[in-house]
């Protein structure tokens, strides 16, 4: 599978207590280049894993499935469980790593 720059990310469902793996790809705002970069969701782990730790232990292999050279990992993105968690971010480089900025 080919992405644009695609980024790492886990999903925490709160309802269920459970964490996915979620990729988010480059979709970049026409005109000129800000300085963050806007990112869509484009899939996660659908079952999900019990536990952070299980869940951070399939990240190696999702990111050899999209080629992804980047994560933001330091924090988990909360999920309600309702619906389906599509969502935009923008990613911002900070000493500690890439940091989410949602919209």
């Amino acid at each position: 599978m080919f992405l644009i720059n695609p980024v790492i990310a886990m999903l925490h469902n709160v309802k269920l207590n459970r964490w996915h793996p979620l990729v988010f790809e480059e979709n970049p705002l026409p005109g000129p280049s800000p300085s963050v970069i806007r990112h869509k969701s484009k899939m996660h782990h659908t079952s999900g894993f019990e536990s952070r730790e299980e869940a951070l232990k399939s990240i190696p292999e999702l990111k050899e499935q999209c080629n992804a050279h980047k994560e933001c990992l330091a924090k988990d993105i909360p999920w309600d469980g309702d619906g389906i968690p599509t969502m935009t971010a923008f990613f911002t480089e900070t000493p500690e790593g890439l940091e989410p900025v949602f919209m």
